[in-house]
Parts: structure tokens; sequence; C-alpha cells
């Protein structure tokens, strides 16, 4: 019964926020496009950024992972900096791996 509850709950939010994001008809204001006007993408890059830099870069936060091959998590505590240099680190070294794909020479 719990479940049938949830379930209604999400699609009763899905629903309302498919009715929230109505898209612009052509005589409104906000459907005119200026150049000078930033993707939303990078709108929210910028805004996590300027979240991120308010926070406390020594705080501790501990978060429990899963290994493979096992079925106990480990929970490790580290900064907020050690994990975001560990995040990026992850992301430089996926990045360089997949980019440094090259075709075969004939």
């Amino acid at each position: 019964m719990k479940s049938m509850h949830g379930l209604w709950v999400i699609g009763l939010t899905m629903l309302l926020g498919a009715c929230a994001d109505t898209p612009a008809g052509p005589g409104d204001p906000a459907s005119s496009a200026t150049p000078s006007a930033k993707p939303p993408i990078a709108a929210d890059t910028e805004k996590t950024a300027a979240i991120t830099a308010r926070l406390d870069p020594n705080e501790t936060i501990c978060r429990r992972q899963v290994t493979t091959g096992s079925r106990f998590a480990e929970t490790r505590c580290q900064t907020r900096l050690q994990w975001d240099l560990e995040q990026r680190e992850a992301r430089k070294q996926t990045e360089d791996s997949q980019g440094s794909i090259t075709p075969p020479q004939p």
C-alpha cells in the first residue's frame, strides 16, 4: 500500500512539473532571445560554481561507498576540498582516456 501511495506522489509531481514548464509563445517577451543571453547550461555551471565557492573547503564530509565485489559499504571521510580534487582527477583521467584513442593508420 505504501508503494502505491509513493507512485501516486511521483506521478502527481511529474504532472505538476510538466504543467509548470509551459513553452513561451511567439508574442511572449521571454521568448525573444538576445545575442548576449547565456545558454542555460552555462548559467547552471556559474550558479554551481558560486555556491561551491561559498562552501567551506575544510568541512569534513563522510560518504559510504560500496566496493565492487564486496557486500559491505566502506565509510570514507575527507574534506570537501579533497572530495573535489578526487572528483576532478577522476574526470580528467576519464577524459584523457577517451580522448587518447587514435584511429588506426592505413
